[in-house]
C-alpha cells in the first residue's frame, strides 16, 4: 500500500486573490519517502489541499492503491465520498478523473497534523506558499535508523538511500567519555556521503542535544569530539535532521 500525507497553505493577497501552497510526503514500499511541493493561485485553503491530494495522486505508482492523510475534513468528503463544496467540484472531478486514468484506488483518511509526515508536508505548503524551497529538499538524502539497548556494549545503525541499504553493528565503548548513545550516532554520520541530509531515527534526546551543541558535554575530550564530527560533517556539506 502507497501513502501520502498531504497539506496546504493559503493567505488573502492584497490585491484579492488567493496564494497557496501545497506540500506532500510520498511513501512507496522498498523506497524513500518523496517530498513534492509546489505554489498555485487558489479560492481557499481547501482548494490548495485538493490539489496536494491531485499531485499525490499524479506522484504516486500507476495501477497501485493510495491512502491519502489529510487533516481536512472537507478533503476527505470530496476524495472519500465526493461530495463538497461546489467551488471544489471541478477539482474534485479533477482528482477522481486522474486516478481513474493511472489506475490507482484511491481512498483518503484522517490524520493529525501532529504526526511526523504530516508536519513536514505543513512545512513543504508553507515554504511553497512564501516562494522558496524547504531547507534540504534538493539535497539527496538517506534515512537512518539507530537502535540501541541499554544492556547490550552495540548498536545497530541501518542506513538506507536510493539503490543502498546498510546496516552495521557499532561496538560502544563503556569507559569512553562520550555518552554510548552519542557513540552510536557519530558512527551512523560517518556513513554520510559528501552533500546529503541524514534523516535520523530513535537517536537519544542526550545524543541530539550533544550534535547540536557539542559545548553541552561535561568531559573535554567528549566535546572534542563531537565538535570535530560536526565540523567534518558541515565541511563534507552534510546536514544531519531528528526525526
Amino acid at each position: 500500500m502507497n501513502h501520502a500525507f498531504v497539506d496546504a497553505s493559503w493567505q488573502e493577497q492584497p490585491d484579492g486573490r488567493g496564494l497557496g501552497g501545497w506540500g506532500l510526503v510520498l511513501l512507496t514500499p522498498g523506497k524513500l519517502p518523496a517530498r513534492h511541493q509546489g505554489q498555485l493561485d487558489a479560492p481557499d485553503n481547501n482548494a490548495a489541499e485538493l490539489r496536494a491530494v491531485l499531485e499525490a495522486v499524479r506522484a504516486a505508482p500507476a495501477g497501485e492503491a493510495l491512502t491519502v492523510h489529510t487533516d481536512n475534513q472537507t478533503v476527505i468528503a470530496c476524495v472519500a465520498r465526493g461530495r463538497g463544496p461546489f467551488l471544489l467540484s471541478e477539482l474534485t472531478q479533477e482528482v477522481q478523473a486522474e486516478a481513474g486514468q493511472r489506475g490507482v484506488a484511491l481512498r483518503a483518511v484522517y490524520a493529525p497534523r501532529t504526526r511526523r509526515h504530516m508536519l513536514t508536508a505543513h512545512d513543504l505548503a508553507n515554504d511553497a506558499r512564501k516562494g522558496s524551497t524547504t531547507p534540504g529538499q534538493l539535497l539527496p538524502h538517506a534515512d537512518v535508523l539507530i537502535e540501541q539497548r541499554p544492556a547490550l556494549p552495540e548498536a545497530r545503525v541501518s542506513l538506507r538511500r536510493s539503490g543502498e541499504r546498510v546496516s552495521a553493528l557499532v561496538p560502544l565503548d563503556p569507559l569512553s567519555e562520550t555518552p554510548p548513545s552519542a557513540q552510536a550516532l557519530l558512527a551512523a554520520v560517518t556513513l554520510a556521503q559528501p552533500g546529503e541530509r541524514l534523516l535520523v531515527r530513535r537517536a537519544s534526546k542526550i545524543a541530539q542535544a550533544l550534535w547540536q551543541r557539542p559545548e553541552r558535554a561535561l568531559l573535554p575530550a567528549a566535546h572534542a569530539r563531537l565538535a570535530q564530527a560536526r565540523a567534518q560533517a558541515e565541511a563534507s556539506g552534510v546536514e544531519v535532521e531528528f526525526l
